[in-house]
């Protein structure tokens, strides 16, 4: 965002990330952007809000944050040499309306089976959905992006620029 010139804060809600598996995976991810958001639009009623929720998706399973060396191990080599789709899901919350939408990119990742250890070595994977950080030391391990890099990063902040843009805050 400061990079587009917007002005911002940030402040996070504490909530219980459920996914409600009786929705699609797209469906699923947009609701957790608008659960996440809410609390904060509630505190914030006459600002505009933006949560966001980034995710991988890979052989029909969401990969969320390892919580171990170990998982992030076992993820970044189920990644190696294959494809996935990383999805960014918004929620922008004006006073008077919300906006709600999901952006997908593709990534493929070289064969990383000789490199995951000095990765992991960074440490970088903390935290991280898919247990990288694109933007990072693990460019690297990426053969390829079809989409906004923004979007695996974690906010497609053109897309938001634009909207708020749209709505005559910027």
């Amino acid at each position: 965002m400061a990079r587009e010139g917007i002005d911002f804060i940030v402040d996070a809600a504490s909530i219980e990330e459920v996914l409600d598996e009786s929705l699609s995976v797209e469906e699923r991810l947009k609701k957790l952007a608008l659960d996440k958001g809410m609390p904060i639009h509630e505190k914030y009623p006459d600002d505009v809000v933006i949560a966001a929720d980034t995710t991988v998706y890979h052989h029909d399973q969401i990969i969320g944050k390892a919580h171990s060396r170990e998982e992030a191990k076992a993820i970044l080599t189920s990644l190696s040499n294959d494809r996935q789709i990383v999805y960014t899901s918004v929620a922008i919350f004006f006073p008077e309306e919300t906006l709600n939408f999901i952006e997908k990119t593709t990534v493929v990742f070289k064969d990383i089976t000789d490199k995951i250890d000095d990765y992991l070595d960074t440490n970088e994977w903390v935290g991280k959905a898919g247990a990288y950080a694109i933007q990072g030391k693990g460019d690297r391990l990426i053969a390829s992006v079809d989409g906004d890099i923004d979007t695996v990063i974690g906010l497609p902040v053109k897309k938001i620029k634009t909207i708020l843009q749209n709505h005559h805050v910027l």
